[in-house]
């Protein structure tokens, strides 16, 4: 008989114990779905995709300036060449005519 009961002390201990965490765990996560909570999340994420947007835009500004550096360095190479005049490039010379 007295194992019985030590038993079921236990068990009722276990039990007491699991159903006392339990509601911890749904009221923690009840509060993690308040409305504060949730505007700090969204917050947050809107900060992080503001950010990611600006490091965007600042990289694809140095890319473009970069390609225009490179563009810019090209005329100019060939304007020293003497490939091109003041007017623009020299026109292509054909050796045969143009078909209609």
């Amino acid at each position: 008989m007295f194992k019985r009961v030590v038993w079921f002390s236990v068990g009722a201990a276990a039990g007491a114990s699991a159903a006392v965490w339990a509601e911890q765990q749904v009221r923690r996560k009840l509060d993690e779905l308040g409305p504060e909570h949730v505007v700090s999340l969204a917050g947050r994420s809107a900060r992080r995709v503001g950010q990611s947007i600006l490091d965007a835009v600042a990289d694809g500004r140095a890319v473009a300036a970069d390609r225009e550096d490179e563009l810019r360095a090209r005329r100019d190479q060939r304007v020293r060449d003497g490939r091109a005049t003041a007017r623009g490039p020299t026109p292509v010379s054909r050796s045969r005519p143009l078909r209609n």
